[in-house]
């Protein structure tokens, strides 16, 4: 939940169906569009007819920077595939994210991540980086890690993405180590929106190339990244604070994303803000003060986190995608240090993986 990246900005739609690669599936990399198509084209046995889309330039990958407002469901699935080297999955990830989906599912995307040890065998150079995470002070004992590959399906619908996920793990014929399905809700006028907790997620966020260029990819030639993703749980005594309580504990007002140092949910926290009497208008312990980067000296990581509701507190899906794990981890090092917000969380499911580009 670290408040220093998130997700992208406005939407278009295609009609859900079939998967435009291009150069992706040749280098086994993935960000697949799934396409829709159109009512009238079938194949002789009635069944609709895959074309496939142009696929976005390399700054603009499915499910990372594209479509620039993230969309509203997400089935995620963490894979294991027994018995299978590292050699054979880039072609078998190529034909199992060749899915189909139904209109209404809007843009359909498939991003693919490789786990450390197989990225570092496919690709030593390119993800001379890519590492497994360490533990962390609010893990949970039985903490669900590892895994071959990380499948994000994200769609318009629940359905939509729970199916094409399900047909990627059917056609790859792998075991699931975790899973999770998550939503948005509706996005604000900045392309963020509130998770489960009713916070606005997702202010601070890389929103030019350049930016991205520094923290998300790994280099300009492939626009390889990192994914992290945590299974966090919130508590109940966290959400059945007082509000005012809860914004201390984040550092930003729930009604409107600004930070308490002033301003708007745009302008920048500001860490030197006292009241009259001297007091930090951030808290020291707040997750804004925390997880705000100018601490770490590491760019930008790009947050796309999709919320889901347990039995009582709330729950989040933390999605990141970065040039570099280790800017994660410096960051969750020090928000375990002290921040009045994760001390609320449970990390119950956890992996790094990369997510090879072109």
């Amino acid at each position: 939940m670290a408040d220093e990246g998130t997700g992208p900005t406005r939407r278009g739609f295609f009609v859900g169906a079939a998967v435009a690669a291009g150069t992706a599936v040749a280098a086994g990399a993935t960000g697949w569009l799934l396409r829709g198509v159109d009512g009238d084209a079938s194949t002789a046995e009635g069944a609709p007819t895959a074309s496939a889309s142009p696929a976005p330039d390399a700054d603009r990958r499915p499910g990372i920077t594209f479509p620039d407002v993230p969309q509203r469901h997400l089935a995620l699935r963490v894979l294991a595939l027994d018995g299978v080297e590292s050699a054979a999955l880039p072609a078998l990830v190529a034909a199992a994210s060749r899915v189909e989906s139904p209109p209404d599912a809007g843009e359909v995307t498939v991003t693919v991540g490789y786990a450390p040890a197989h990225a570092l065998t496919l690709w030593p150079e390119r993800a001379a980086a890519a590492s497994e995470l360490p533990a962390f002070a609010h893990d949970d004992p039985a903490i669900v890690t590892g895994g071959d590959l990380a499948v994000q399906v994200c769609a318009e619908t629940a359905s939509g993405a729970r199916d094409a996920a399900d047909a990627v793990v059917a056609a790859l014929g792998a075991r699931i180590v975790w899973q999770q399905a998550g939503y948005r809700d509706a996005p604000t006028p900045h392309g963020t929106a509130r998770t489960s907790t009713g916070f606005i997620d997702g202010i601070v966020n890389p929103r030019t190339a350049e930016l991205r260029e520094a923290g998300v990819w790994t280099d300009a030639a492939h626009h390889d990244t990192h994914l992290v993703v945590r299974r966090m749980l919130i508590s109940a005594s966290f959400t059945a604070q007082p509000v005012a309580a809860q914004e201390q504990a984040v550092g930003r007002s729930r009604d409107t994303g600004a930070p308490l140092s002033g301003g708007g949910p745009d302008d920048e926290v500001d860490l030197f803000a006292k009241t009259a009497d001297g007091r930090l208008l951030t808290p020291a312990a707040s997750h804004a003060r925390r997880a705000h980067p100018s601490h770490i000296g590491r760019p930008l990581m790009l947050r796309r986190s999709y919320s889901f509701d347990p039995p009582s507190g709330a729950g989040l899906v933390f999605i990141a995608f970065l040039s570099d794990p280790q800017t994660f981890v410096m960051t969750q090092r020090r928000m375990d240090e002290m921040d009045d917000l994760m001390a609320a969380t449970t990390t119950d499911a956890s992996g790094c993986f990369f997510v090879p580009g072109e």
